[in-house]
């Protein structure tokens, strides 16, 4: 049988895909943060998702 081709398969895949529109400010925002954290704006949004939802459950 033949190696398989393509990308490993993921731990924690995604499979869900969201639309957002912001703001320029809010834009500006999440760029700023992209450029720190040296992230995907996908990854700084679910930094920021996981941030809000263990003050949640404080």
């Amino acid at each position: 049988m033949p190696p398989k081709f393509g990308r490993p398969k993921s731990d924690n895949p995604k499979f869900k895909q969201l639309g957002v529109r912001l703001d320029a400010e809010t834009l500006k925002k999440l760029d700023a943060l992209t450029e720190h954290y040296q992230e995907t704006m996908a990854a700084v949004l679910r930094r920021g998702i996981d941030r809000l939802f263990s003050e949640l459950e404080k």
